[in-house]
C-alpha cells in the first residue's frame, strides 16, 4: 500500500464510523466522500452480523441531456441518507426505471481505527447486457467467509449500448457505469471496511465478459486486483457488436425514425420512452443476424480513438497480442452451456425440435458463418463448414445428434472464447491464472440429464439455501464461496487444504494445463476439451 493510499484510507477511517444510537441494534452510520448513509444490521444465513447498505447512488440519474451520455459522478448531498432499499433495476422489457444507478454494500465488519481493512468483492451481474439487477446476487455466503461484497447496476439494452460509430454516443455506456461503480469503491470501500486495493471483480454470463472487458480496457486500470469470470469473455460472439451502429439505426427506423446523421438519431432516440427502448430489441436484427443460435442484441462494441474510451481495439486482436491488464485471473465454464437449447419442454430451446434440426442441417453454413470472427463472409462460411465436419463429420444433422450439437453450440458461443483467453493469460501474464469446469448435476438445480446448463453455476453459489447443509450440493457452494473469497484475498483459492477444500487448485500455464472439476468431491483435471480447443484456436483468430 502507497503513501497516499494510507492517506486517504486514514482519513476516511477517522471520520467515518458513528454507530446510530437510535436504535443501535439495527442501524449504523458510515460517512463517504459523497456523504453520510445509514445501512442496517442484519444477519447472513448463518447468523454471522452483516453490515447491509442498499440503494446507493454512484452516479447522477441518467435521463433527460444525461441519457446515453457518460455517467456522472453523485453529487454531494448534505444530512444523512436511508441507504435501506435497493434502488430500481435499470429499464429493461418487464420492469426498472432510467434512474438506476445504484450499487449496494455488504460488510462483516464496521471498521474502527485499529481494524484490518478485508477484500472485497464486486458482482457485475449478466443478463446478455439487457436484463437483470444488483439485487439478484446475494451477498450470505461470502459475507460468511469474511470478505465485502459490492453489487451494482448498470445501464442495460439501448441506453447502455448505443454505439453511433462516432464521438455523438461511442458507445459502452453500459460498461463505463460499472467503471464509474469501481471508482466510488475506490474512494469509499474503506468506510465500509474493505480494502481499496485488494478488490476483485466477478461475473457471470454477461457479467463474465465485462470482467474480461474491464481486463481489457485502460480505463479501468488499477481499478481492481483481482480478475473472476465466470461463463463468459469478450471473444464469446454474443459478447460483442460488431455491427452496432446498423442495429441502432434499424430499430428507431422500427420506432419511426427517418433522420439523416447520428445527432439525428439521438435526437430522436431521447424522445422515445426508456421502457419502449427496452422493448422488440430483434427488430435491430438484420436478416443475417437473425439467423444466430445466439445473440445479444446490445453488446459492447469499439469506440472511435476518444479520451474517455473504453474500448478501441477488437477484443480478439488485445488477447492475441497480450495487450491487457495483467493481473490474477480466475475463469471457466459449465460442462454444457447451452444444453437448454436442445430442450423444448425445460427451456426455450431453439434446437429442440424437428423443424429446428432440419433447418440447422439445411443451413448450418449459413447459420454458424455469423457467429465466426474471420474477415470475411467466404471466410466465415468456409470456417462454418470446418465446423460441421469436424463435429458431424459432414453427414445429416439429426435429433439423435442433439448431445453433439449441444456441444458444438456450447463451444462456439462460451468455451473456445473463455478457453482463448485463460491461454493468452497463461502466455503473457506472470500473474497465476485459474481454470475450472462446472459439472455438478443434482437434477434440481440444473434439470438436464446431459450436462450442467448455463447458470448452473451461480445458481448453486447464491440460490440453494434451501439445501440441507451437509448434502453434496450445499459443500459444492460452501467449497465455491471459500475459493472465490480466498482468491479475493490471498490470490490463490486453496492456499491450504483443510476438511472443505480437499484438492489443491494448480495454477493453469501452457506447460502444465491444469483445470479444476467443480463437482462431488472436487477433480483435479488436465487440458479441458483440449482436441476441440485445438480445433477452435486453429481456426479463428
Amino acid at each position: 500500500m502507497n503513501c497516499h493510499t494510507l492517506a486517504f484510507v486514514s482519513v476516511i477511517l477517522h471520520s467515518c464510523l458513528s454507530p446510530c444510537f437510535i436504535n443501535a441494534q439495527e442501524y449504523v452510520t458510515v460517512s463517504t466522500q459523497e456523504g453520510d448513509l445509514r445501512g442496517q444490521i442484519e444477519t447472513t444465513y448463518t447468523n454471522m452480523t452483516m453490515y447491509s447498505f442498499k440503494g446507493i447512488p454512484y452516479a447522477e440519474s441518467p435521463v433527460g441531456d444525461l441519457r446515453f451520455q457518460p455517467p456522472v459522478r453523485k453529487a454531494a448531498w448534505t444530512g444523512v441518507r436511508d441507504a435501506l432499499q435497493l434502488g430500481s433495476p435499470c429499464a429493461q422489457s418487464l420492469l426498472g426505471q432510467e434512474d438506476c444507478l445504484y450499487l449496494n454494500v455488504y460488510s462483516p465488519i464496521i471498521p474502527s481505527q485499529s481494524g484490518a481493512l478485508k477484500a472485497v468483492v464486486v458482482y457485475i451481474h449478466g443478463g446478455c447486457f439487457t436484463l437483470g439487477s444488483g439485487s439478484l446476487s446475494l451477498p450470505h455466503y461470502f459475507v460468511d467467509n469474511d470478505v465485502l461484497f459490492v453489487t451494482m447496476n448498470y445501464r442495460l439494452g439501448l441506453l447502455g449500448f448505443l454505439s453511433t460509430g462516432d464521438d455523438v454516443v461511442p458507445g459502452n455506456m453500459g460498461l463505463k457505469d460499472q467503471v464509474e461503480a469501481l471508482r466510488w469503491v475506490q474512494r469509499n470501500i474503506a468506510a465500509f471496511g474493505g480494502d481499496p486495493e485488494r478488490v476483485t471483480i466477478l461475473g457471470q454470463s454477461a457479467g463474465g465478459a465485462s470482467i474480461h472487458y474491464h481486463v481489457l480496457s485502460p480505463l479501468s486500470k488499477g481499478l481492481f486486483k483481482n480478475a473472476i469470470a465466470m461463463s463468459g469473455s469478450a471473444l464469446n460472439p454474443w459478447a460483442f457488436s460488431k455491427n452496432a451502429t446498423d442495429r441502432a439505426i434499424r430499430f428507431a427506423n422500427y420506432l419511426g425514425y427517418s433522420g439523416q446523421n447520428s445527432s439525428d438519431l439521438v435526437d430522436f432516440l431521447k424522445t422515445v420512452d426508456g421502457r419502449t427502448l427496452a422493448q422488440d430489441s430483434e427488430k435491430a436484427l438484420s436478416e443475417e443476424d437473425s439467423l444466430s443460435l445466439f445473440t445479444c442484441v446490445w453488446a459492447p462494441s469499439v469506440e472511435p480513438d476518444h479520451e474517455a474510451a473504453f474500448l478501441t481495439e477488437e477484443p480478439w486482436r488485445l488477447v492475441a497480442e497480450g495487450r491487457y491488464n495483467h493481473v490474477p485471473y480466475m475463469s471457466g465454464v459449465t460442462d454444457l452451456e447451452l444444453v437448454a437449447q436442445i430442450h423444448g419442454s425445460l427451456g426455450t430451446g431453439s434446437l429442440a425440435t424437428e423443424e429446428d434440426i432440419s433447418n440447422l442441417n439445411a443451413n448450418f453454413e449459413e447459420i454458424v458463418a455469423c457467429d465466426l470472427r474471420l474477415p470475411t463472409r467466404e471466410e466465415q462460411l468456409s470456417g462454418a463448414h470446418s465446423v460441421r465436419l469436424f463435429y458431424y463429420n459432414d453427414s445429416e444433422i439429426t435429433l439423435q445428434d442433439n448431445y453433439t450439437t449441444a456441444l458444438f453450440d456450447s463451444h462456439l458461443f462460451f468455451v473456445e472464447g473463455v478457453d482463448a483467453v485463460v491461454r493468452s493469460m497463461a502466455r503473457y501474464s506472470s500473474e497465476p491464472v485459474y481454470y475450472y469446469e462446472y459439472t455438478y448435476n443434482d437434477g434440481v438445480i440444473n434439470q438436464y440429464p446431459e450436462g450442467a446448463g448455463h447458470g448452473s453455476d451461480i445458481t448453486n453459489m447464491f440460490f440453494s439455501t434451501s439445501l440441507d447443509p451437509t448434502s453434496y450440493g450445499a459443500i459444492l457452494r460452501d467449497q465455491m464461496t471459500a475459493m472465490w473469497a480466498n482468491f479475493a484475498k490471498y490470490d490463490n483459492p486453496t492456499p491450504e487444504l483443510n476438511s472443505l477444500l480437499t484438492e489443491k487448485w494448480g495454477t493453469y500455464n501452457e506447460s502444465s494445463p491444469f483445470y479444476l472439476e467443480l463437482t462431488s468431491p472436487l477433480k483435479p483435471r488436465m487440458r479441458l476439451f483440449e482436441s476441440y480447443m485445438n480445433f477452435w484456436h486453429s481456426l479463428l483468430p
